[in-house]
């Protein structure tokens, strides 16, 4: 039994559910495909090591009977993690019963990957924070609106704890690049846009 093999059938697999998902499920302040299944790096060899990695990788004389693939799962905003988890390890089973050998040596699932997890967060437009920052920045002359992000944030570290929150920065470019920079103007608007919120959620007069 070679662990490639059955490893290259998952992604082959993989890919038609990942798809079916981005067809089937969409946000209204997302574009249509984000909730994407990347997989970011897969190793295979023989031997299982204490790391749970193969411990040869370099010899093609030997079948490979150990594969470990990693993904990046990007699901919903409106989506909790346990119907998430729930759907790809039945995915996962499904596949595994297609397989005489994997039926008896089914395909192991481990989640949050070196312990990172990020929390869907799906504040609503019409919360108070957010309708303040909206307010606040069309007073100070801006044309503000409400979208998604596509990114990892601490925000939904709070939205995992029941804290409403919201995306509010300045603009610029060059994101995680060596020529990142921010619009000083846009700053600036953003410092008084939260100031002024702050003042309207703490109820200062």
């Amino acid at each position: 039994v070679n662990a490639i093999d059955i490893a290259a059938r998952f992604l082959i697999a993989l890919k038609e559910f990942e798809s079916s998902r981005c067809r089937n499920r969409q946000h209204p302040l997302l574009p249509p495909g984000m909730n994407t299944i990347n997989v970011g790096a897969m190793r295979a060899g023989a031997g299982l090591g204490p790391d749970g990695l193969p411990l040869i990788m370099t010899n093609p004389a030997i079948i490979p009977d150990v594969a470990v693939i990693d993904l990046d799962y990007k699901f919903l905003p409106n989506q909790t993690k346990e119907f998430i988890r729930g759907e790809f390890e039945e995915f996962v089973h499904h596949f595994c019963q297609q397989d005489l050998w994997l039926r008896e040596n089914p395909i192991k699932v481990e989640w949050e990957l070196g312990g990172l997890h990020f929390p869907p967060m799906d504040t609503s437009p019409e919360h108070p924070i957010a309708q303040s920052l909206m307010s606040r920045r069309a007073q100070l002359g801006g044309k503000p609106k409400i979208s998604g992000m596509i990114a990892v944030v601490d925000g939904a570290h709070y939205a995992g704890a029941g804290v409403g929150s919201v995306i509010c920065g300045a603009t610029g470019d060059g994101f995680h690049g060596v020529d990142e920079y921010v619009d000083i103007a846009s700053l600036e608007e953003t410092t008084k846009t939260l100031a002024a919120s702050i003042i309207d959620w703490c109820g200062v007069k």
